[in-house]
């Protein structure tokens, strides 16, 4: 979808988890529920996912003033993205033309990963298999279009970088209240390690997101964070707990306009 009627040649498309996709959360809830749609009246989506319309490839693509394809998709980890890969394929928008941007990961780390036979307790098994599959899909991609350009976005970061608390509650307006959660911050580390590495194995450009973002995790002031809470009544402008703001998709889409 063209953004102005002076888009630039070349599309953009994307590739994500929810931090990308970034729904309403009752409307992503609901999705599916018969009549929902009827009372809280439609919602932008591609092949069953829900993406808001101001998440950050959609502000990318008004940034930039290129059409965006936005292929993320809430739960996606870098193995049941390929599914969306071999779709966004087979509808024809990614093209020599295009840059295509995987903003994917941590979701590995987790229940989703254990769902695609990964050993969540294996930092180095989960490592192994990202790289393998952003591989397959820089493969896949360039089969189709040889000269579409690949990036892989890092994530935005919930912890402090140096103090390892993680902020939970913000119900108090500039008082965030969170506790040191040291394994968060070393998988988000993890995380972005597996990611350059990954981009290196592709052949693509990584964009570096965490150290860009320092100082806008769950625990700055209102007003600076990129990241809500999981009890946030003080984030401004987000759509589900623990995702993105609006000025966090806003600066997401910033850093990646310079290399799209």
């Amino acid at each position: 979808m063209a953004p102005s009627a002076t888009a630039q040649p070349g599309n953009i498309v994307t590739f994500g988890d929810s931090f990308s996709a970034n729904p309403d959360q009752v409307q992503n809830t609901l999705r599916g529920v018969p009549g929902v749609s009827e009372v809280l009246g439609p919602y932008p989506s591609t092949a069953g996912c829900l993406q808001a319309p101001d998440n950050w490839p959609h502000l990318l693509g008004e940034k930039t003033r290129k059409a965006v394809d936005d292929w993320s998709c809430t739960a996606q980890t870098s193995r049941s993205m390929l599914g969306r890969v071999d779709g966004a394929l087979a509808a024809g928008v990614i093209r020599n033309d295009s840059t295509v941007v995987m903003a994917i990961g941590m979701n590995n780390f987790g229940g989703f990963g254990v769902l695609d036979g990964v050993n969540i307790l294996d930092p180095a098994n989960i490592r192994d298999n990202y790289i393998a599959d952003i591989r397959t899909a820089a493969d896949r991609i360039r089969t189709k279009a040889p000269d579409a350009k690949i990036v892989i976005s890092g994530a935005l970061p919930t912890v402090d970088r140096d103090t390892m608390v993680f902020c939970p509650v913000n119900v108090v307006p500039d008082h965030p209240a969170g506790i040191p959660v040291p394994l968060l911050r070393d998988i988000e580390n993890w995380n972005r390690e597996n990611q350059i590495a990954a981009a290196q194995a592709a052949k693509g450009t990584y964009v570096e997101m965490i150290d860009t973002s320092r100082g806008h995790d769950t625990c700055a002031p209102d007003q600076e964070r990129y990241v809500a809470g999981v009890v946030d009544t003080t984030t401004p402008n987000y759509h589900m707990i623990f995702h993105p703001s609006l000025k966090g998709s806003q600066h997401m889409a910033d850093v990646l306009s310079s290399v799209v």
